[in-house]
């Protein structure tokens, strides 16, 4: 069942709060945090590996100073990138993202506090900047081949990849809502709305 529309960001009547998620509310959740980026560093690095040796013209694994430069110059402007995407998403469903730094957690941050999304609309909001990144640089790889700066590319949607910690895990957890759900997003966390006569199943 789809849920009905949600004007302003605000979930219909009916709706109660069965999940209140904080990122910081439990230190094994921190600790998981921090070992997301390096787990998928390791799956998008051998993806993207594979990807250039099929389609990137397999050119030698070695950057020059300047391309190492190029990578280092990169990296802030990917992460920009990752959160201006979630911003665009957001936007388009009607909401006005706010941009910073949450120190406890080490990562940077889109979010638009107290505003209602449809749970499919926030699962593309949190995956948006891991695929349409993703999909930009196998471009980039694609058009490049033969060319060592393919390899800068791959790090820098490894870096993406890394940076999307939080949302691969709150998206595995939305998923597990049926699509009637709502989500609020808050600046520490998520909460989940559902109809007082909804169930977990879909």
């Amino acid at each position: 069942m789809l849920p009905p529309n949600s004007p302003f960001g605000k979930p219909p009547s009916g709706y109660n709060e069965v999940l209140y998620w904080k990122i910081s509310e439990e230190p094994s959740r921190l600790v998981l945090m921090n070992f997301l980026p390096i787990l998928l560093a390791i799956v998008f690095g051998i993806g993207f590996f594979i990807f250039i040796r099929m389609f990137g013209g397999s050119p030698q694994l070695a950057l020059s100073n300047q391309e190492i430069l190029i990578f280092l110059i990169g990296i802030p402007i990917v992460l920009a990138l990752h959160e201006f995407v979630h911003g665009i998403v957001m936007q388009s469903f009607g909401a006005r993202p706010r941009y910073g730094f949450w120190r406890k957690g080490f990562m940077f941050y889109a979010k638009a506090p107290g505003y209602t999304f449809q749970r499919n609309q926030y699962a593309l909001i949190v995956l948006a900047p891991l695929v349409s990144l993703s999909v930009l640089m196998c471009m980039g790889i694609f058009l490049l081949a033969s060319n060592s700066i393919v390899w800068v590319l791959a790090l820098w949607a490894i870096v993406n990849a890394s940076a999307a910690n939080a949302d691969v895990w709150i998206t595995a957890l939305v998923v597990r809502y049926p699509r009637s759900a709502y989500v609020v997003d808050e600046l520490d966390g998520i909460r989940i709305l559902l109809a007082e006569d909804d169930t977990m199943a879909e």
